[in-house]
C-alpha cells in the first residue's frame, strides 16, 4: 500500500508523468495521504516522494587504510586477508591509473591475472621482480601479457641473475603503490609477505595501506631506481613525510633501528615489542639487552634466530630479567613472517607510539646487501592495533634462551648460525 500511495503522488492517471506545477502535485498528493495520516508535503520537500530518491544509495567502496594481518592458522579468509585487501585495491584502479608492483617471490597464478586485467582496463601496470621469479608460471604469465620493455605504458622487469635491482644480493621488496584506486589517491601498501602461497597459509604476515602524497612520491621514486638497475651497495635514501619517515636500502653501514635504540629511554617504563621473521644482528640484540637493563620492558618473538643473536638477548645478568623471547613455528607449519617494532614509551626526547615496518629482516645482509623498504609511523592508533596483533603471535610462542640453541631447534632453523640469511626455501 505504501509504494502505491508514492507512486501515485508522483505520478499522472495512466502511468505517465504529470505536467502539473510543483505546487499542484503537492496539493493532490496531500489529498490522497490524508487517509493515511502521511504529511505528503514533507515527503515531497525532503525528497522521500521521489521513487529514484526512495531508492537506497549504494556505498561506494572505499580503502582501507591501516594493518592488515593474516592468520595462517585460521579459516581460508583469515589466511588470505592480506590477498584480499591487494585484490580490493587492483580491482578499484581506474583506466588511466598506474600500479607498481616490487617484489621479491612472485608466484601466485591469481596475482598475475588481477594484474593482467587491470591492464585490459587500460591501467598502466609496472612490475619489477627479484630475478628468483624468472622460472615461475606467475612471472612467464604476466610477462606475456605485459612485456618486458619499459618504454611502454605496461612492463615487468627482472633484477639481474644472482643479484639485486640495486643492492649486491637480491631484491627483497614487497610493496603496491596505486596512483589511484577507490577514489584515493596516492595509496602505498608495504608488506612483509611475498607472492606465495607460502606466505599465506603457513606464515604470519602484515600488511599496512596508508594514503600520502609525499609517501607515495617516495617509493615511487625508489621504484624507478629498482627498474634503472644503478648498483650501488650505498643506496641509503631516507624520506621524511610529516608523520612518516621512509627507508630504502641498501645501506653500506649501520642500521637504522640500532640508530633509533639509541635514541629510547626507559624512563618511566618504556615499552619495546618485536616481531621478527629473521633476527641474526647483534648489535640490535645487543641494544635490546641494554635497555632491559635500563629498565625497559622488551619482548621480542622470532621466526628464526642466529646464535650470537640469541646469546645476546639471554645472556645473564640484567637487572630486569632480559628480554622476554619467544620463538614461533608451530609445528613446523606457520611460523613467523612479519617484520615489525612497536615501541611505546620514550623517544627521542618524549613520549611516543611508534610502529615500525617493512620487508627488512634483523641481518648484516637485509641491512647492506638487499632492496628494501620499511617506515616508520608516530601513531598511537596505528600502535595499537600492532599491539592486538602481537598479543596474539606473542601469545602463542614458546619461550627461547640461548640453552636451547642445541641440535634440536637447529634442526627444525629455528636457531642458525651466524652467516645463514633468508633464502629461496626458508623466506618464501
Amino acid at each position: 500500500m505504501g509504494t502505491g500511495l508514492l507512486a501515485t503522488g508522483v505520478a499522472a492517471q495512466g502511468g505517465v508523468a504529470s505536467a502539473a506545477s510543483p505546487a499542484h502535485a503537492g496539493a493532490a498528493a496531500s489529498e490522497r495521504a490524508a487517509g493515511y495520516h502521511i504529511d505528503a508535503q514533507a515527503l515531497i520537500k525532503t525528497g522521500l516522494l521521489d521513487v529514484q530518491a526512495a531508492k537506497k544509495k549504494k556505498k561506494k567502496p572505499s580503502v582501507r587504510l591501516g594493518p592488515i594481518f593474516n592468520t595462517p592458522t585460521g579459516s581460508k579468509s583469515k589466511q588470505g586477508a592480506i590477498d584480499s585487501q591487494i585484490t580490493h585495491l587492483i580491482a578499484g584502479a581506474p583506466k588511466g591509473a598506474a600500479i607498481y608492483v616490487a617484489m621479491y617471490h612472485f608466484y601466485t597464478k591469481s596475482l598475475a591475472t588481477q594484474l593482467i586485467n587491470a591492464k585490459k582496463r587500460k591501467v598502466n601496470v609496472r612490475v619489477v621482480l627479484d630475478h628468483d621469479s624468472a622460472g615461475s608460471a606467475a612471472y612467464k604469465t604476466l610477462k606475456k601479457s605485459l612485456g618486458s620493455n619499459r618504454k611502454k605504458s605496461s612492463w615487468v622487469t627482472l633484477c639481474a641473475k644472482d643479484r639485486g635491482c640495486i643492492a649486491s644480493q637480491f631484491n627483497h621488496n614487497k610493496f603496491f603503490l596505486f596512483s589511484t584506486t577507490l577514489g584515493s589517491k596516492n595509496v602505498v601498501l608495504q608488506t612483509s609477505a611475498n607472492a606465495t602461497d607460502v606466505a599465506r597459509e603457513q606464515q604470519w604476515n602484515d600488511a599496512l595501506t596508508l594514503k600520502s602524497a609525499s609517501v607515495y612520491a617516495a617509493y615511487r621514486h625508489y621504484f624507478y631506481d629498482l627498474a634503472k638497475q644503478h648498483h650501488t651497495g650505498n643506496y641509503h635514501r631516507i624520506v621524511h613525510a610529516g608523520k612518516y619517515r621512509v627507508d630504502f636500502f641498501p645501506w653500506a653501514a649501520d642500521d637504522p633501528i640500532s640508530q633509533d635504540l639509541d635514541k629510547v629511554s626507559c624512563t618511566g617504563g618504556t615499552h619495546i615489542r618485536i616481531v621478527m621473521g629473521f633476527f641474526f644482528w647483534k648489535p640490535i640484540a645487543q641494544r635490546l639487552w641494554k635497555l632491559d637493563d635500563e629498565g625497559c620492558r622488551v619482548q621480542v618473538v622470532v621466526g628464526s634466530v642466529g646464535k650470537s643473536a640469541l646469546r645476546e638477548l639471554t645472556r645473564p645478568g640484567g637487572r630486569h630479567g632480559g628480554p622476554e623471547v619467544r620463538y614461533l613455528p608451530e609445528g613446523g607449519q606457520a611460523y613467523e613472517h612479519s617484520k615489525y617494532l612497536l615501541l611505546d614509551g620514550r623517544y627521542q626526547g618524549k613520549n611516543q607510539k611508534v610502529v615500525i615496518t617493512g620487508s627488512v629482516n634483523y641481518t648484516n645482509v637485509a641491512f647492506h646487501a638487499h632492496d628494501e623498504a620499511m617506515i616508520t609511523i608516530a601513531d598511537a592508533g596505528l600502535e595499537k592495533s600492532y599491539v592486538t596483533n602481537f598479543a596474539t603471535v606473542f601469545g602463542r610462542g614458546k619461550a627461547l634462551t640461548y640453552a636451547d640453541a642445541g641440535a634440536k631447534l637447529a634442526a627444525t632453523g629455528v636457531v642458525r648460525s651466524d652467516n645463514a640469511d633468508e633464502s629461496a626455501a626458508a623466506d618464501d
